[in-house]
């Protein structure tokens, strides 16, 4: 029994041990094209201010020129510092740390918040890893199926932060800025890959319902962080907008929260031809290089309009 509580006394010590958030940062290895150090960069080593940011997946980091967005607002003599800070895969919980760890050291004006055709119910993959630690063990909601996933993260990465510092182990990763805030390809999908993809997608994902029920239960989780970024930029005087960004083929065209989507703020909607056109997906999940001109260059017009 003792040594039972030793090690959890130990777990207890090393799950609240003080840590560099830039390792934290950069202990998210080979995802990403390294984003997430460029995330830390932007946020707290760049002195450029944020005065417009885009969150989300890589549908956002494929999807948005930031320099495109920038070079509309700054034609319509909006002098806005635009910043694209998504982050590969799903997880509304990343959307909220990052926006949370950019509070602390900019003031931006404007969040673009991206949405897709479904809330993603479940945990970003990498959050344990660099959340901070009252964030891991305190979730909104008790809905969290990566609730002990994110725990275990959280402790492998201090735990591998209290040797790299024992034994003065190197652990500032490179980062390669600033053009990764936006990945482009310039690539056009063979339409069989994408049919493919939208198919596949058809038959796991979107032809089979679950009661509403269901739904309120397994969305309370990401809806309970969107609550939380509104609340944050409320706070903090940031306006909101959320930008949709599915992947092709949806079937439904527009996003099955959309109605909750405008009960909190606007939603910008592109025409439903923009992502039926084949020539502009790299593959059935992103956008390509041409697409994002057109979608950049349409938000940094909306963005525009309502700076007013």
């Amino acid at each position: 029994m003792c040594f039972i509580l030793g090690l959890v006394a130990i777990a207890v010590f090393i799950l609240l041990v003080p840590i560099d958030k830039k390792y934290q940062y950069a202990f998210v290895k080979n995802v990403c094209s390294l984003k997430s150090n460029y995330i830390y960069h932007r946020i707290y080593e760049d002195t450029v201010p944020v005065d417009v940011v885009f969150l989300g997946s890589s549908h956002t980091m494929c999807g948005i020129n930031d320099s495109v967005v920038q070079s509309v607002l700054y034609a319509h003599d909006q002098r806005l510092q635009v910043s694209n800070l998504a982050f590969c895969r799903l997880g509304r919980d990343m959307d909220y740390l990052i926006f949370k760890d950019l509070l602390h050291r900019k003031k931006p004006k404007w969040l673009v918040l991206e949405v897709r055709q479904e809330e993603p119910e479940l945990s970003h993959p990498d959050f344990g890893s660099m959340a901070d630690i009252g964030d891991v063990l305190a979730p909104p909601v008790i809905v969290n199926q990566s609730y002990f996933g994110d725990l275990t993260n959280a402790f492998t990465v201090r735990l591998n932060y209290i040797r790299d510092v024992l034994f003065q182990n190197e652990y500032n990763a490179p980062y390669e800025a600033p053009h990764l805030a936006f990945l482009h390809e310039n690539i056009v999908a063979d339409t069989s890959v994408l049919y493919a993809g939208a198919r596949f997608r058809w038959n796991r994902y979107y032809s089979h319902t679950r009661p509403a029920w269901g739904d309120r239960i397994m969305t309370r989780y990401p809806k309970s962080y969107v609550k939380m970024i509104m609340d944050m930029a409320k706070a903090n005087n940031v306006k909101v907008v959320m930008l949709y960004i599915p992947n092709f083929g949806y079937p439904y065209h527009k996003p099955k929260e959309l109605n909750y989507y405008r009960q909190i703020t606007d939603v910008i909607l592109m025409p439903d031809s923009f992502f039926d056109n084949e020539k502009h997906w790299m593959e059935e999940e992103h956008l390509n290089k041409s697409a994002a001109l057109i979608l950049s260059d349409s938000v940094g017009h909306y963005l525009a309009a309502h700076m007013h």
